[in-house]
């Protein structure tokens, strides 16, 4: 379940990305965290397993104050992680 929630999350962060008003940079930035996060559910990689949750928590801070929403689905991305010991 924990996977088909993350997935419906990654989705959620695509169609925040479409709609948001910001840099090409900050979106290509989401952009290879939700790669990065497909590549750890398909083919999980021997580093450090946390360090794909503490780079989503350092994008929520990032985006809290002018991109609320995706900040929000940001942390449900990495509860969601840490729950399945991402």
């Amino acid at each position: 379940m924990d996977q088909q929630q993350l997935r419906e999350y990654l989705d959620q962060l695509n169609q925040a990305i479409d709609g948001m008003q910001a840099p090409d940079a900050d979106k290509q930035q989401l952009n290879n965290l939700i790669v990065d996060i497909e590549q750890q559910l398909t083919a999980p990689l021997m580093n450090e397993p946390h360090s794909l949750v503490e780079q989503v928590d350092e994008m929520v801070s990032g985006f809290e104050r002018d991109h609320p929403t995706v900040a929000g689905i940001l942390n449900n991305i990495m509860v969601t992680l840490t729950s399945m010991g991402v």
